[in-house]
C-alpha cells in the first residue's frame, strides 16, 4: 500500500485521510474512517459535520498534486486550497463507525492554479453522494515566502 504521507504536509491529528484507494493521471480516490477520536469528532451530532468535507477533499487533492510531481521527476511542492464554490452536502453528519471514500479529479490546471471537482461517499456507495465541491489550489514558486508574506504582523510561527 502506498504511504499518502509523503504527500499530505498535514500529521496526526490533522491528517484526516487514512490511505489511497486508486489513483490516475487524472483521479484520485482516498479512505477515511469516523470514530469518536476524530479531531472534528461532535459527540452533540454521533459523528463529523459534513462542513469538514472539504478539508477531507483538500488533502486529497494533495495526493493527487503528489503524485503528479512524481510522475513529472519534480520535487512534491505544497499546494493551498484559495477558493470553494459549490458546496453541497446530502446529509448533516459523516456518522461515527462509518468508512467514506473520497474521490477528486482534475478540472483544469493552469500554471499554478489547479481546480478540483471533489466528492465524499459511503464506503459501500450506497447513499450516493455525500457532499461534492468544486475547489481550487494554488502552488506559489516559494511555498515559504508565500507563507510568511501571509503571516499577519506580530504573529509568531507556533
Amino acid at each position: 500500500m502506498l504511504d499518502i504521507e509523503r504527500y499530505i504536509p498535514h500529521r496526526p491529528p490533522m491528517r484526516l485521510v487514512d490511505n489511497l484507494v486508486s489513483e490516475t493521471p487524472q483521479q484520485v480516490v482516498t479512505a477515511f474512517s469516523v470514530d469518536r477520536d476524530h479531531v472534528f469528532f461532535d459527540a452533540s451530532v454521533a459523528g463529523v459535520p459534513t462542513w469538514a468535507g472539504i478539508e477531507f477533499m483538500a488533502q486529497t487533492a494533495a495526493v493527487w498534486l503528489g503524485l503528479a510531481d512524481e510522475r513529472a521527476g519534480r520535487a512534491i511542492a505544497p499546494a493551498f486550497l484559495i477558493s470553494t464554490r459549490h458546496y453541497t452536502v446530502t446529509q448533516p453528519v459523516f456518522a461515527v463507525g462509518e468508512s467514506f471514500q473520497v474521490a477528486v479529479e482534475v478540472a483544469l490546471q493552469e500554471e499554478q492554479i489547479v481546480s478540483f471537482n471533489g466528492r465524499v461517499y459511503s464506503s459501500d456507495n450506497a447513499k450516493g453522494y455525500l457532499a461534492e465541491a468544486v475547489f481550487s489550489a494554488f502552488r506559489p514558486d516559494d511555498a515559504e515566502a508565500y507563507l510568511a508574506a501571509s503571516e499577519p504582523p506580530g504573529l509568531s510561527r507556533w
